[in-house]
């Protein structure tokens, strides 16, 4: 496990909390609810090892395994990475779709309100377009 301070500490929580969404169910039961203990509910050590009847030693090492295999997990299949790509491209489309609205003086706006709803799955109705 990483002793890290500050705002790398930070960092290296939400990393795991994403990790642990996209990837949580990979894990074995006792690393995932250890994982979840100490990332999502910010128990100590101490209090895992209570919890789930195991030694401190236990929980330190099913935490590093757990972290070794989340970042297995993204590194081999990118699935963080690529929500991240499909929402700053889902970003940039709505913003052309503004652009496109307001640049065009004659648009069919049923066909345009309809290709928005195909492109982002939500409903044609669209106000801020």
């Amino acid at each position: 496990m990483t002793l890290e301070y500050g705002d790398d500490m930070i960092e290296n929580v939400i990393k795991m909390n994403m990790l642990l969404d996209f990837y949580g169910k990979l894990l074995s039961e006792k690393q995932l609810k250890a994982m979840e203990m100490y990332y999502k509910y910010d128990y100590s050590l101490n209090e895992i090892a209570e919890e789930l009847n195991i030694s401190k030693q236990a929980v330190s090492n099913n935490l590093k395994r757990a972290e070794i295999n989340l970042n297995e997990f993204e590194n081999k299949l990118g699935l963080i990475e690529l929500n991240r790509e499909n929402k700053k491209k889902s970003e940039d489309l709505k913003n052309l779709f503004k652009s496109l609205k307001s640049n065009s003086k004659e648009l069919d706006d049923i066909t345009l309100r309809k290709i928005y709803s195909i492109i982002f799955n939500e409903e044609e109705v669209y106000y801020d377009i």
